[in-house]
């Protein structure tokens, strides 16, 4: 599948989606939360399943102790991450924020400057606080935040929205201004991108947009470079996806409390976020070698 199915199926979904949501057909939040959590374990880490590869190209892995080596600091930088979001939650989750957005900008690096792609990531991660904040409070002290620590981190969603938003329009204003044109489908998925960060359920907005757009993309990209599909980069995934279920069981197994679907979100993110700070370093110094 091509960039542009990817882009058109999540545009697909993304209008369905919104529709439920205009039309008030409500699914229990429960389930809402198991089947997003297992759908980002089992969609979204696979675009992380080739990081060794990666690191093959970078020379980072080239021989049996550099790979014990890059497999070390790997897992040490995740667990470190995961440490540091239990010790300070309020703090990790900013930084989560902030290196998510400036990482999520590259899946429009070859069309998009740095700036104008910053803003339209920033604002597609922070505009859910616009209309949910109530959810995003819940959210936010189920991942072990206060409820002030989550209300400032809230307010400080909702300007960094507005100001990636002015960002990004300036750049569309200024594109339509000039003779390069882009196709309907590129226009058409940022304001998906941004109607659904409104519009979507937060959980449901990013487990979207993380599943069905950036996995999918950041696959394609790295295994056109490498020469594997998709589907061989998500059956490689699959130790990832065990791993990631076998530390989220632990972590749930010492900290949990009665409440499955509070658990389940709180120890999948969590065991995500120490496995994507390590993802997110090992592809930001891919790309400056692109």
């Amino acid at each position: 599948m091509s960039k542009l199915r990817y882009t058109q199926f999540y545009i697909s979904v993304c209008t369905l989606a919104a529709l439920a949501t205009l039309a008030n057909i409500n699914m229990a939040s429960d389930n809402v939360t198991i089947v997003l959590a297992l759908a980002v374990t089992f969609l979204g880490l696979p675009h992380g399943a080739l990081d060794f590869a990666v690191a093959k190209t970078l020379n980072l892995v080239t021989s049996v102790s550099s790979a014990i080596r890059f497999v070390t600091i790997y897992s040490a930088i995740a667990a470190l991450s995961i440490a540091f979001w239990i010790w300070v939650p309020d703090i990790a989750l900013i930084l989560f924020l902030c290196i998510s957005a400036y990482h999520f900008s590259t899946d429009w690096r070859v069309t998009m400057p740095f700036l104008s792609r910053v803003g339209l990531a920033s604002a597609l991660l922070c505009g859910p606080s616009i209309l949910y904040s109530a959810t995003l409070t819940d959210i936010f002290t189920a991942l072990l935040l206060t409820t002030q620590a989550a209300n400032w981190v809230i307010q400080g969603m909702q300007i960094t929205f507005y100001i990636g938003l002015c960002v990004f329009l300036y750049f569309a204003i200024q594109l339509s201004r000039c003779k390069k044109r882009l196709s309907v489908w590129q226009y058409s998925e940022w304001l998906t991108l941004l109607f659904s960060s409104i519009i979507l359920n937060p959980l449901l907005h990013f487990g979207l947009y993380f599943c069905l757009l950036h996995s999918p993309k950041h696959l394609l990209d790295i295994g056109v470079k490498l020469h594997v599909s998709v589907k061989r980069a998500i059956v490689i995934s699959l130790p990832f996806v065990i791993l990631t279920l076998v530390l989220a069981a632990g972590l749930y197994e010492l900290f949990a409390s009665s409440e499955l679907n509070v658990d389940l979100l709180r120890w999948i993110f969590i065991g995500l976020f120490g496995l994507t700070m390590s993802h997110m370093l090992l592809i930001h110094l891919w790309h400056r070698g692109d």
